[in-house]
């Protein structure tokens, strides 16, 4: 609008206004004026200049400016499918969003896990910065934000949404995405450079559509589960109680004994790959397997019918799999309540964190392996651990050091091998004689009754504590 103030005009801007409030009367290189005799005067003569009644002139504006924002929307939508085409990454999508709106933008599915952000603004406020660095959100986080006024009376459309919350600073701006007419997830504007203003109003459901239609296109795999055994489990893995999710677990059927299965990639082939190839084979291979995803990997929740543990064949069908799929696999404890499943999830994870560091070679880890580990480590004491340790052990491994022998291996091997002298002797190459003399001198050189069982249950720990905190290296 010509206000008087203007000194230059730019030829990229249509102005509206009076011509008496024009600068020296000269006018712009293209503009609407009100109807005058002096106007009608220079419209014969000039083709950059349109006539309009007084009161015309502000419906003429509102209809120029709306006619501006939609088309920006429209070169926006297809900006942002151009570069999902050529990138194949929602991650540059949200980007591109990002660096049109002024602001961060997350993009977050039905449940709320963390699809994709941008970077191009650093994302400070410290609860996104959390549900970024997990992945997800918390159940606790998605259940608040549900009872919000402005969510829960929400219309099932992509128009924009402002929600603020206590627990964090930031106003956000958000629209449902769509894909085939079905809800598939938001995209979340955080204000922070730039004021929600009536452009990302205009922008954000632009955004929202540009973004379902990438996913449809480019990564469908992205799309969560809808399946009640899929969000059982992914529930149960954010943090629901068993108290609220008892009710669903009543209408769904589950084996008498279950284990979890935390899979996790050793060479990585995408997330593609591991939705849609990975998880259909975990399936072909233990059938009735239940699974969601999570941190990056596989959830699974494996049926054991009656038996106490994975059977034989289950086992072998995990070692392939692990093999052919690229994949570390952590087995929990069995247990029979569906409810526990994110804790013994845990413990399938935990086996991968211990396994990972005891014995890297391993594919398929099983926490019972490694609970003593994973007790240790609890404990937090490090390297005085190696005070719990029978003296047996350093007299062992200071007599090999200064003679060259091999009693300290010797010892851990016969343990191991129940005290078995045959399965001792074959597992050490060495005649059963050798074995003998050497157990003899084991025995003369630390005291101890080999006949014990309290003391070589010592010794079986001391060995652990030994390997965990790298003494026996």
């Amino acid at each position: 609008m010509i206000d008087g103030t203007q000194t230059e005009y730019t030829n990229e801007t249509l102005y509206f206004g009076d011509f008496a409030q024009l600068t020296g009367g000269r006018l712009p290189p293209q503009c609407i004026l009100i109807r005058t005799p002096e106007t009608q005067a220079l419209g014969e003569v000039s083709s950059s200049l349109a006539l309009a009644d007084s009161g015309d002139l502000f419906l003429l504006f509102n209809a120029a400016k709306t006619a501006v924002d939609s088309s920006q929307g429209q070169g926006l939508y297809g900006e942002l499918m151009d570069c999902a085409a050529r990138s194949r990454s929602l991650e540059q999508v949200a980007n591109l969003a990002a660096a049109r709106l002024g602001n961060s933008v997350v993009l977050l599915d039905t449940d709320f896990k963390v699809l994709t952000h941008s970077t191009v603004y650093p994302i400070e406020d410290p609860l996104w910065a959390e549900n970024i660095r997990l992945g997800y959100c918390t159940y606790e986080f998605v259940n608040a934000v549900r009872q919000l006024d402005e969510v829960k009376n929400a219309a099932m459309t992509s128009d924009p949404v402002v929600v603020t919350c206590y627990a964090s600073p930031l106003r956000k701006l958000s629209s449902k995405i769509f894909i085939n007419g079905k809800l598939t997830g938001i995209v979340l504007m955080l204000e922070k450079e730039t004021p929600i203003s009536s452009a990302h109003m205009q922008l954000l459901p632009v955004i929202s559509a540009a973004a379902g239609d990438s996913i449809a296109r480019y990564a469908p795999y992205l799309i969560p589960g809808n399946t009640a055994y899929d969000k059982l489990l992914y529930d149960l893995l954010i943090g629901a109680s068993p108290e609220e999710i008892a009710p669903r677990i009543a209408t769904l059927k589950f084996s008498p004994h279950l284990c979890a299965l935390c899979i996790r990639q050793t060479r990585y082939l995408g997330q593609r790959h591991l939705k849609e190839d990975t998880a259909t084979e975990l399936v072909r291979r233990l059938p009735q397997t239940r699974f969601t995803f999570h941190e990056g990997g596989i959830a699974a929740l494996v049926p054991l019918g009656d038996a106490p543990d994975l059977q034989d064949e289950q086992r072998t069908a995990l070692e392939a799999f692990a093999q052919d799929e690229h994949l570390r696999i952590g087995v929990s404890n069995v247990f029979f309540r569906p409810e526990n499943f994110a804790k013994r999830y845990a413990q399938a994870r935990r086996a991968l964190e211990l396994s990972a560091r005891l014995n890297p070679g391993e594919s398929v880890c099983r926490y019972a392996d490694c609970l003593f580990y994973d007790l240790l480590d609890k404990t937090g004491e490090g390297e005085s651990l190696g005070l719990y340790c029978h003296p047996a052990l350093s007299l062992l491994s200071r007599y090999d050091h200064e003679n060259g022998g091999d009693l300290y291996h010797t010892l851990e091997t016969y343990l191991e091998c129940d005290c078995s002298v045959k399965k001792t002797a074959e597992k050490l190459y060495i005649h059963r004689n050798s074995l003998n003399y050497r157990l003899e001198r084991i025995q003369e050189l630390t005291r101890i009754q080999l006949d014990s069982s309290h003391t070589r249950f010592l010794l079986s720990m001391s060995y652990m504590i030994d390997h965990f905190i790298g003494h026996d290296l």
